[in-house]
Parts: C-alpha cells; sequence; structure tokens
C-alpha cells in the first residue's frame, strides 16, 4: 500500500467521524447547562420553606453531579480539537525549532524548496510567519492568508500586552498611538519581559508598513514571490500581518498528496505569542519533527527543548508523545557535532513518554529522506490510524466516565421525585377545603334565612315611607290655577271635559310619582339582600377573583354576571339558573302594588261621570266660568287628597308586610335552589375544582410549590439521563 494510499484511507476515516464529534460535542455542551441549571435550582431551594428531605436528596445530587460542568468544558477542548483535526483535508506534520538549529534547511531537503521559498540564514533569525507546504502534483503556487484586523489584536497583540500585564488597547487605532512604558519593577521575569517587550515594539514601529495588509482577501502569487511575505530578514515588516503562507509544490521523492508540512516559526523565548504561534498543535498538527543542532562546544537537552516538548505533550495528552514527536538531531556537514548527536542520542531526554530520536545531515538530501521522511511516512503507514483510535479510545473513557457519573446520581433518585404522594396530600386538601366551602354556603344560607324571618322587619319602616311619599305626593299636588281652568273652560266648552281631563292627569301623575318613589326604596331593600345572600355565597377569595377585572362597584348584579361567566350552562345548568332568576328577580311598584293601588283610585276615575258630576258645580253656567274655576281646583284638590288618604290607609291596613314577606320568600327560595336541589352538591364541586388553585392560592400553595419542585427536578434528571444516553449511542465504545 503506497504512502498516498493511507493518508487517504486516514482521512476518509476521520471525516466520517466529524459529523459524530460535532453531535457529540453539542449533546454534552447541552448536559453541561443541564448540570448548571440544576446546581442553579438547588441553590434556590430554602431548608426552612421546603421539605427537608427533598433538600437532602437534591443536595447529594448536585455534590455527585458538582465536578462535571468543568470536566465537561475541558473534554469539549479535545472533542473540538480533535474536530478540527479530523476535519482537515490534510495529514500535517509540524517542523519546529529554534533559530539556526536547521529546520528550514530539513523543510527544503523534503519539499524541494529553496532559499527563496523557505529562507535560512546563519545570522538573525529569518522566517517570520508560518508557513503550509503541501504536496501538489499540479503547478507549483502560493495563496497568502492575512489577518484580519480583529484577529491581529486579539491574538497577536493582545497577547503581547497580556503577558507584560499591560492594559490593552481596544482597537488597532489605539495600538498606534506611543506604547506604554514597561514597569518591570516587580517581575521576576524582567530580562524575558524586556525582550517580549522589544518585539512588541518592534511591531508597533512597523505597523504603519504593513497595515494596509491585514483584512485582506487572500494573495495568489508565484513562489519567487514569497519571500516578502515569510521572511523578516532585510528589514522586511510584511510578514508580521500573514496568517499563514500555503506553499503548493511536488515533494521530490514521494507521491504524499495529502501531507502538510507546516513550518512552525519563531519558538524563541522572547515571544510574545508563542502559545499562538504553536496553538495548531491542539488541532492542526498530527505530528511534530524537532530540529536540534548539538553545539561542538558542548551540548545538553536544555530548558527551551522540554517547554517545546511539553507544549506538544500537552496540546494533546491524550496520546503518547512517542506517537507525536521526532526529535531529529542534525549532524554538521563537516561532522565537527558528531560526537555531541551521539551523545544526545545516547543520553534521551527525561520525558515520561519516550520520542523518537533521529540522526541525519539536514543539508543532505538523501540522508533526510532515508533518515527522517521515510521514517516519518513509515510511521504515519503503521500508527497514525491506530494513533487516532488511541485520542477517540480515550475520549471515549472520559464520556463513559461522565455518563456512569451522571446514571449514578440521577437514576436512582428519579423515585424520590415521584409525584404521586404529593398529588394525593394536595387531593385531600383540595376535597377538604371544597367541603367546607359547601358546608359554610349551606349553614350561611340557612342562618341568612332564619336571620331574615326574625330581623327583616320593616312594616314600620315601609309605612313611614309611605307616609313619606304620600306627604310628598299630597304637597306637590298638580292642581291648575283657576286662570288656567277659566282658559281650558273656553277651550273645551264646558266645565265636564276639563274636569275630565284633570281627573286623568292627575291620576297619572299620582301613579308614576307612587311607583318611582316605592321602586327606588324596593330597589336598595332587594340590593342589600342580595349583598347579603352574595357575602354567604361568595367568600373573599371568590369576590377577589370575581372583582379583579371589574370596576370597583357595590351593584350586587354586576358580581352576579361575572360570577355567571365562571359557570358552564352544561356543568352548572341549575347554579346558572338560580343566579340568573336573582339577577332577574324584580319587586316594585307595577309587580306588587299598582292594581291595589288603582282599586283606590276610584274618586280620579273618569270612567264614570261621578267623580266629574261630584267636582263641577250644578250651578255652574257660561257666564259664571270665571267664578266657578276656583271651586272647580278646589274639587279637584279634595279628589287628590282624599285619594293619597285613602292609598294612606289601605297601604297601612293591607300592604305594609308585603315588601318582607317578598324578601323572605326570595332569601328561602334562592338557598333551596343552590343548597338543597338535587344534584346541586356535585354541581358545586365541579365548579370549585377548575378554579382552585385561585380561589384557595394561599391553603395549596405550600403543596402546589413542593409538586412544582418534583415535577421540576424529576423533569430535568429525566432530561440529563436522556442527554447522556444520547452522548452514548452517538460515541459508542470503539
Amino acid at each position: 500500500m503506497t504512502v498516498r494510499t493511507v493518508i487517504t484511507n486516514v482521512l476518509e476515516l476521520r471525516h466520517k467521524k466529524v459529523l459524530m464529534l460535532e453531535k457529540v460535542y453539542n449533546g454534552l455542551d447541552e448536559l453541561a447547562m443541564q448540570l448548571d441549571s440544576m446546581q442553579q435550582m438547588q441553590t434556590e431551594l430554602q431548608a426552612d420553606d421546603d421539605p427537608p428531605d427533598f433538600v437532602r436528596i437534591t443536595s447529594k445530587i448536585i455534590e455527585q453531579l458538582r465536578p462535571l460542568p468543568e470536566n465537561i468544558q475541558e473534554l469539549n477542548v479535545s472533542i473540538a480539537n480533535l474536530t478540527k483535526r479530523f476535519s482537515k483535508e490534510t495529514i500535517n506534520i509540524g517542523v519546529a525549532g529554534k533559530a539556526r538549529q536547521g529546520k528550514s534547511t530539513l523543510l527544503q531537503q523534503i519539499s524541494g524548496l529553496s532559499n527563496q521559498e523557505i529562507p535560512t540564514s546563519d545570522e538573525l533569525p529569518c522566517t517570520g510567519a508560518k508557513s503550509k507546504i503541501y504536496h501538489s502534483e499540479e503547478s507549483s503556487y502560493a495563496k497568502i492568508e492575512f489577518y484580519t484586523r480583529e484577529e491581529f489584536l486579539k491574538e497577536i497583540i493582545h497577547a503581547y500586552y497580556d503577558k507584560l500585564n499591560l492594559a490593552k488597547p481596544f482597537s488597532l487605532k489605539r495600538f498606534a498611538d506611543p506604547l506604554p512604558e514597561l514597569d518591570d519593577s516587580l517581575s521576576k521575569d524582567r530580562n524575558l519581559d524586556k525582550a517580549v517587550f522589544e518585539k512588541l515594539k518592534l511591531i508597533h514601529d512597523a505597523f504603519p508598513s504593513f497595515t494596509d495588509s491585514l483584512s485582506k482577501s487572500p494573495k495568489v502569487l508565484e513562489l519567487n514571490e514569497i519571500i516578502d511575505y515569510v521572511t523578516q530578514s532585510s528589514g522586511r515588516t510584511r510578514y508580521l500581518a500573514v496568517k499563514t503562507a500555503n506553499i503548493y509544490t511536488k515533494f521530490p521523492n514521494h507521491d504524499v498528496t495529502g501531507l502538510c508540512l507546516v513550518d512552525l516559526p519563531g519558538l524563541e523565548a522572547a515571544q510574545g505569542h508563542e502559545k499562538k504561534l504553536v496553538g495548531s498543535l491542539e488541532h492542526e498538527v498530527d505530528a511534530v519533527i524537532f530540529v536540534k543542532s548539538p553545539d561542538v562546544l558542548g551540548t545538553d537537552w536544555e530548558q527551551a527543548d522540554y517547554s517545546v516538548f511539553d507544549l506538544v505533550d500537552n496540546a494533546v495528552r491524550e496520546v503518547d508523545l512517542a506517537n507525536r514527536l521526532f526529535i531529529v538531531l542534525n549532524e554538521k556537514n563537516d561532522g565537527s557535532n558528531k560526537k555531541q548527536v551521539a551523545l544526545l542520542t545516547a543520553n534521551p531526554p527525561e520525558t515520561y513518554s519516550k520520542p523518537s530520536i533521529l540522526n541525519a545531515n539536514c543539508s543532505d538530501s538523501e540522508d533526510v529522506e532515508e533518515k527522517v521522511f521515510s521514517v516519518v511516512l513509515r510511521h504515519i503507514e503503521k500508527k497514525l490510524e491506530s494513533t487516532d483510535q488511541q485520542y477517540v479510545n480515550t475520549l471515549t473513557q472520559k464520556i463513559n466516565t461522565i455518563i456512569n457519573t451522571v446514571t449514578q446520581a440521577c437514576k436512582p433518585a428519579l423515585s424520590s421525585f415521584t409525584t404521586s404522594n404529593a398529588t394525593l396530600t394536595r387531593e385531600r386538601k383540595y376535597r377538604l377545603l371544597a367541603d367546607r366551602f359547601i358546608k359554610e354556603l349551606i349553614t350561611g344560607l340557612e342562618k341568612l334565612v332564619l336571620d331574615v324571618q326574625q330581623e327583616l322587619n320593616i312594616s314600620t319602616e315601609f309605612q313611614q315611607k309611605i307616609e313619606e311619599i304620600c306627604e310628598a305626593a299630597r304637597q306637590s299636588a298638580p292642581i291648575p290655577s283657576k286662570e288656567e281652568l277659566a282658559d281650558q273652560y273656553l277651550e273645551y266648552s264646558g266645565w265636564k271635559g276639563v274636569v275630565g281631563e284633570e281627573l286623568n292627569y292627575l291620576r297619572a301623575y299620582l301613579t308614576e310619582f307612587l311607583a318611582t318613589e316605592l321602586d327606588e326604596y324596593l330597589q336598595k331593600k332587594i340590593d342589600e339582600t342580595l349583598k347579603q345572600v352574595l357575602d354567604r355565597v361568595f367568600p373573599k377569595p371568590l369576590k377577589k377573583m370575581l372583582s379583579q377585572n371589574l370596576e370597583p362597584t357595590n351593584e350586587p348584579r354586576v358580581l352576579i354576571i361575572a360570577f355567571q361567566k365562571l359557570l358552564d350552562q352544561a356543568e352548572h345548568p341549575n347554579i346558572y339558573k338560580t343566579f340568573d332568576y336573582i339577577r332577574k328577580f324584580n319587586f316594585s311598584y307595577h309587580s306588587h302594588f299598582h292594581y291595589r293601588v288603582r282599586e283606590e283610585m276610584g274618586l280620579l276615575s273618569t270612567y264614570s261621570s261621578e267623580a266629574v258630576d261630584d267636582i263641577v258645580p250644578n250651578d255652574a253656567t257660561r257666564e259664571n266660568f270665571i267664578e266657578k274655576s276656583e271651586e272647580i281646583a278646589r274639587g279637584l284638590d279634595s279628589h287628590y287628597q282624599q285619594t293619597i288618604y285613602q292609598l294612606r290607609t289601605k297601604f297601612s291596613e293591607n300592604l305594609q308586610s308585603d315588601p318582607a314577606n317578598a324578601i323572605s320568600a326570595l332569601v328561602e327560595e334562592m338557598k333551596d335552589r343552590l343548597v338543597r336541589a338535587k344534584g346541586i352538591k356535585e354541581e358545586w364541586k365541579s365548579f370549585l375544582d377548575p378554579i382552585r388553585e385561585q380561589l384557595w392560592a394561599d391553603n395549596l400553595r405550600q403543596f402546589n410549590k413542593e409538586i412544582a419542585l418534583r415535577q421540576e427536578w424529576g423533569k430535568a434528571l429525566n432530561e440529563a439521563l436522556k442527554c447522556a444516553q444520547q452522548i452514548q449511542q452517538e460515541f459508542p465504545s470503539y
């Protein structure tokens, strides 16, 4: 199997896992939010108000789950990195090394590029930007990607300021202002800070020369143009704006389509953003070649070397360093450091996992091909797929640990959050409240009937009201003046027509006067009775419910209408009809007194001639009509006053007890209909059931709160378990 085929197969396997990794990432993210929500729910519980066993159980659950959100966050970082790595279209080998160790030379020998594309120098470091070198069977070219202005500010500039503990500029315009002074008086690494500050100063001074390149679209170049974008030699600064220089060329010795060499420049200590430069180790680079040229004057594994090893190791802790790192000890052309190379080979670095140590002359293409590149390719052939699997297996173990913790904490506790007992207790309480409501309704109305029978003695009051009305009617008698009567005599051509018309007027006036005054009084008495009835039927919570959407009113019929809107005529027919009867009940002058009052109005009647004849004098003539008009007025007033007297007598003898009797009958009728009718208790219970939460909010609050808490926690546990199960299905053990 060729290397190209191996690379193709590995990439296909990786791509198939990307969707799975994305689903697991989202699932873990959702699980973390659920666990955070549960922790918040637990902090909101109050030991004084909530059931003690409930608080104890939830505290135990949260204690078991407490570490998981942070663990998930860390795990998702690894999954995100792996997703990015598996999404790549290439296998990437990073090449790192301090300046003048042979890194660029090694890259030249593998890729076939020259100093024009990968500059080397025996002076200061010359590589400035990260380069990616792809094997391509097509014509060679390069594509330069630039930082956006925001990326450059946040990923590069802010990294320097953070390292130096300086206040960060909020814009590149602000960065262009003079740099702040470096206060290194309290720094433990003042010399390192000074070096980092000088690098920042270099960027700041050069900023005007490359700022126009930021946020530019990628630029395609010929290979001979690359040097202006990747090197910092000869005073060049454009490389500072370059995010990545992508170079496409045909490697000389192998068809390694799908392979990419990543040039990782600048691992020198005085770098403000070295973590940014090697951040690709986490999700971009599959293996690292670290180039070291032992010094002929003496050598050892230096602190800077171990820093690189740690960077590689920490980037992907799930995979052994031995499977990801190749240390190339660069032998000089003259062999002057051969002894030192042998010494370091015999005494490898003290790392937990032993990386491969390769010896080669990086200036010799055959040496590099045989001792470095072919070795790395064979490793890819044999180990890369299993290395990928090692990463996946490690993640599987971590995921299973999280899922097991969730399952062990949540599943046994589910039974503690069933609502059956709490619901049953609440139902008992509600039944007691409903039974008490009906009992108080019965006793209240029965007592009201007795109270009305014993206390509603309004005969004297009614008689007094009749006296007041009759006296007012007497004093306001609408008798025409003698002049008006004289005019009417001429109009009607005789006294009989005048007297008949005036008797009709007096009768109509008196009837309307009595009706108006009595109706006002009787309505007041009915309203007072209805208010008493409603006080017995509607407890305060129900009144509060009814009045919430009403303007302040003392009108009982308004409350009755609001109450009827709560009723279902099909479910509560008797209650609805009773209140319809109450609302429409009418006790008025015309309904109870009018026909009997008319019996006493004979003196004002014109159906016979007696009243008219009694008023018109026998000696009245056309000649004396003016003198007789005064006598006619007295006659009309006499008949009117006698009629009022007869009405007083009628009311005092026969009608004074009617209002009290009518009101008593009304109350007893309402009582029978509301609490004694067949099936009426079931109707009341049917009415109370849907409004129980509003009617007895205070009484049921504690029960409802406990049930809601149990439902909330039961739902939260089930959702967490469901989410964990889904994650396990998406990320099965491999």
